[in-house]
């Protein structure tokens, strides 16, 4: 099952304004320049906007939930559990396998497929 391209985005924008502190907005309008669907746009807009708004909560709770070795999570593993935990609680017509199977296949196409296990 291929990924979803607003959770594809929506990676990639956050790892964007994490990694070379690009804005959101100018890094989320140049992904979607592209053909990209309605709905895709929306998604993509939504979990971009809503994981930057909700991130001090977002990392707290998956701060709480590791250990402290694993507190030092690299970048990509932490936007992928941000949007993950972000789907989980607040879209509600998002179902919690899809937000789950997506965050986990974002983290294996980061190149981060240890980390797997720990976004399931």
């Amino acid at each position: 099952m291929p990924l979803s391209p607003a959770r594809t985005i929506a990676f990639d924008v956050l790892r964007r304004v994490a990694t070379q502190g690009s804005y959101a907005d100018d890094a989320l309008r140049a992904e979607l320049e592209y053909k990209v669907r309605t709905e895709d746009a929306g998604l993509a807009t939504e979990l971009t906007l809503g994981a930057l708004r909700w991130q001090r909560l977002l990392d707290f709770l998956i701060d709480r939930n590791l250990t402290k070795a694993a507190k030092t999570l690299d970048v990509e593993v932490r936007i992928a559990l941000r949007l993950g935990l972000y789907q989980l609680m607040f879209l509600e017509r998002v179902p919690a396998h899809a937000a789950v199977h997506e965050s986990v296949e974002l983290v294996k196409r980061a190149h981060k497929r240890s980390a797997a296990p720990l976004v399931n």
